[in-house]
């Protein structure tokens, strides 16, 4: 009952606008000659203005579907409402300012009801922003078409691919097909702190587009596929943009009449082959392994089949020297053709073929083109191009040096310096690599070495403190974890020989000790200190003696001389 009130409440809006608004121009022409002015906002909407407002709520009717995983019953009241409200924009005489109004007032209604269920999920958060407005065409002119991409996710996402979702029916592609769209990247479209941000954060990538000579008047949808990576995962959706176009006879539009019959749906279309999608088998590719792609192609006529059907993959050259250039891909077989007899009018085939990506690749998606010729019962050698984006790994790897323990045996409470070398041998970037020590026997805390390029080293110097004995259950183990891009943690590990006992001082372990006996040495080994001083003044005495004997022995010569010179002197 409450969802009924809401529709009739908008139902009734619209007729109280409206009578507003007859009511102004009755206003208007009572009085002959106003002084005064009306503002932008107050004038009339044009047919022009109508058409951009209406396209803006099928915008955000659109965003809301891919938004939010609405229920049938959310859809089905969602379409009356929205049904109602394009109707009454069309056919209303509104004001600018009335029309902006009411428009704005359904996208609430819409939004109430959509928010009853949660979010889809963060890889449906990519949309456009209300910031470029609807274009106008002509036919025959060419014009520029572009997307302004907006994440309302919370995790920025990278390697966006966007491709055209072209069609031969004039009435879903307003432009010339007569040549392949390109697809385009954009490296990362970054997360906002909130929706003012993300805004501000948004890309801009566009087209030039030729519009069909024979295009019908009207507004149309232009579909674009996109894929990118978010958190590590590849994610796949569509996005819509809208574009108002005049073409030459204004009587043709892409509103018909029921009853009228046009020239041009007599006149059987050439048939046109667009790929619808493709998988590969594995599903995630690394650089160098061999994988099966397949391609879905479709036979988009009605009416017309399409023969000797030769589809050939041509991959992205790669290499910066331009004599040293190769292709990305390249199949096991020699032959990058597939042929197939037929394909009726509306029917899908499956096309396989196996490749090889080169070993040196980048991590990042690459561009294969599927060149498509065919003849049908009138004409020969007709052709189409579409491309597909084949997302390459590179597989991470890593290396140690020989380890070195000092020292390798530890008691209980003791540490052990732990040294070696870890080697980034693959072509990806190790992130946040870190190493922890597992173990019964030790305790220890993370040794953190940050980022590792490609072909880089960083050393571990860590300190291990045993915290039990070794049992003989296990060893320690340095465990290295290390991120990718996206993320995701791998784990490497590493067996030291550290071994921890422990350290007991019981009595009965004394008791047990033999205690050997000290040999005592000979006698004639030890001298006595007394024996050291009676030496020591024995030999001052034999000193002393010595010099008395000289004293006197000297005494007595001079005597002797003395007596003699005396002798001498009587005998003159």
């Amino acid at each position: 009952m409450k969802k009924l009130k809401k529709v009739l409440i908008l139902l009734l809006m619209a007729v109280v606008l409206c009578g507003s608004s007859m009511t102004v121009w009755a206003d208007e022409n009572d009085s002959d000659n106003d002084s005064s002015a009306d503002s932008p906002s107050d004038q009339y909407a044009s047919d022009a203005w109508k058409d951009q407002i209406r396209g803006q709520l099928n915008r955000y009717y659109s965003d809301l579907k891919i938004l939010y995983k609405l229920t049938d019953e959310q859809i089905k009241r969602m379409d009356r409402i929205y049904n109602s409200a394009m109707t009454y924009m069309k056919n209303a005489g509104l004001t600018m300012s009335e029309l902006t109004s009411y428009e704005a007032s359904v996208e609430g209604y819409l939004a109430e009801i959509a928010k009853e269920t949660p979010p889809s999920g963060t890889e449906k958060f990519l949309m456009l922003s209300n910031e470029v407005p609807i274009l106008n065409a002509n036919y025959g002119e060419q014009t520029f078409v572009v997307l302004s991409l907006v994440n309302l996710g919370k995790s920025d996402v990278k390697d966006v691919v966007i491709t055209p979702t072209v069609s031969n029916d004039k009435t879903k592609w307003p432009f010339d097909i007569n040549q392949a769209y390109d697809a385009q990247m954009i490296q990362m479209i970054q997360a906002g702190k909130d929706t003012l941000d993300a805004y501000n954060k948004r890309m801009d990538i566009g087209w030039y587009f030729t519009v069909r000579s024979d295009v019908l008047t009207g507004c149309y949808p232009l579909p674009f596929h996109v894929t990118y990576y978010e958190n590590g995962s590849l994610v796949e959706t569509d996005i819509t943009t809208y574009i108002n176009v005049k073409g030459e006879d204004p009587k043709k539009t892409l509103i018909k009449d029921p009853d009228a019959e046009d020239e041009d749906d007599k006149k059987p279309a050439n048939p046109r082959i667009i790929v619808t999608g493709y998988k590969t088998d594995p599903e995630v590719v690394y650089a160098g392994s061999v994988f099966k792609l397949t391609v879905s192609v479709k036979n988009t006529s009605k009416e017309t089949a399409v023969e000797n059907v030769l589809f050939n993959l041509e991959a992205t050259v790669e290499g910066k020297d331009a004599d040293a250039t190769y292709a990305a891909f390249l199949p096991t077989s020699g032959s990058s053709s597939v042929y197939t007899e037929r394909i009726a009018p509306g029917q899908t085939y499956d096309m396989s073929i196996e490749m090889e990506a080169k070993s040196d690749l980048s991590q990042k998606p690459y561009v294969l083109t599927v060149n498509m010729k065919y003849d049908t019962g009138d004409q020969t050698n007709l052709s189409d191009a579409a491309k597909v984006s084949v997302p390459i790994k590179q597989e991470a790897k890593i290396d140690t040096g020989a380890a070195e323990i000092m020292p390798e045996s530890i008691a209980v409470g003791e540490q052990s310096n732990v040294m070696f070398s870890v080697f980034n041998t693959g072509k990806t970037t190790l992130y946040n690599v870190k190493i922890t020590y597992e173990g019964e026997t030790v305790e220890s805390g993370i040794t953190y070495l940050g980022n590792i390029t490609p072909g880089s080293t960083q050393n571990v110097d860590s300190m291990v403190t045993g915290i039990a004995p070794d049992t003989g259950s296990g060893g320690v183990k340095a465990v290295i974890t290390y991120e990718d891009e996206a993320g995701n943690e791998t784990r490497f590990e590493k067996d030291l020989a550290l071994y921890v006992y422990e350290m007991t001082y019981d009595d009965d372990m004394m008791n047990d000790i033999p205690i050997e006996p000290m040999e005592e040495e000979p006698a004639q080994q030890k001298i006595p200190l007394i024996a050291i001083i009676g030496i020591a003044v024995a030999a001052v005495v034999v000193i002393v003696i010595i010099a008395v004997i000289v004293s006197k022995r000297r005494k007595a010569k001079r005597h002797k001389e003395d007596m003699d010179l005396l002798d001498g002197d009587d005998e003159s």
